[in-house]
């Protein structure tokens, strides 16, 4: 048997009871002569677009054990069971009995938000760039330039030199495809083949 890693996405209506959720888990383990090392509900999250009309979902992490021919039949039965909008099952024979109950245990941060000092320079109304809000002292004007005024974004480093839009050349002009009619060959007689 090898040990499996697996996220449910149930519908969140069906979901908001965690004991619906991991009975109908239990249940496709069975079937699948499966082992359940560890589950637990992940987080309920909107989704970034609509899966089987839902807007949102409810996200369960299943550590589980089950011979390797069973898990094509434990994904049909789940792509057949309405109320699990998707399943993802990956192999995790890397992991150790305890990592696994570890890894499940552990709440997931979200991602930190970028920082505005980090923040590239905006783009404001008229074609101007504006330096982020972060950089800006007070009382003084933010640093702008018009949409003529080449920016530049990145800073030179001890590197390849950075070139600017106003350094480069344009490309050199392509000559216009040869449109001439050719005629069809003829035969002895001058008729066209």
């Amino acid at each position: 048997m090898n040990q499996y890693e697996a996220m449910f996405l149930f519908d969140p209506t069906f979901g908001n009871s965690f004991e619906k959720c991991e009975a109908e888990i239990r249940r496709l383990m069975e079937r699948a002569q499966g082992e359940i090392i560890h589950c637990r509900k992940w987080d309920e999250r909107r989704l970034a677009y609509r899966v089987n009309g839902r807007k949102r979902g409810v996200y369960v992490l299943v550590y589980f054990k089950a011979p390797p021919q069973s898990i094509v039949g434990m994904e049909r039965d789940a792509k057949l069971d309405e109320n699990i909008l998707r399943l993802l099952v990956l192999r995790a024979d890397h992991m150790s009995t305890e990592d696994m109950e570890q890894a499940g245990s552990t709440k997931v941060e979200a991602p930190a938000k970028p920082d505005r000092e980090t923040a590239p320079p905006r783009v404001t109304d008229g074609g101007k760039t504006e330096a982020p809000k972060a950089e800006v002292a007070a009382g003084t004007e933010p640093e702008t330039t018009t949409a003529s005024e080449p920016a530049v974004v990145a800073e030179a480093t001890s590197g390849p030199e950075v070139t600017t839009t106003a350094e480069m050349t344009p490309a050199p002009e392509v000559p216009a495809p040869d449109t001439s009619v050719v005629e069809p060959p003829a035969d002895k007689d001058g008729d066209t083949v």
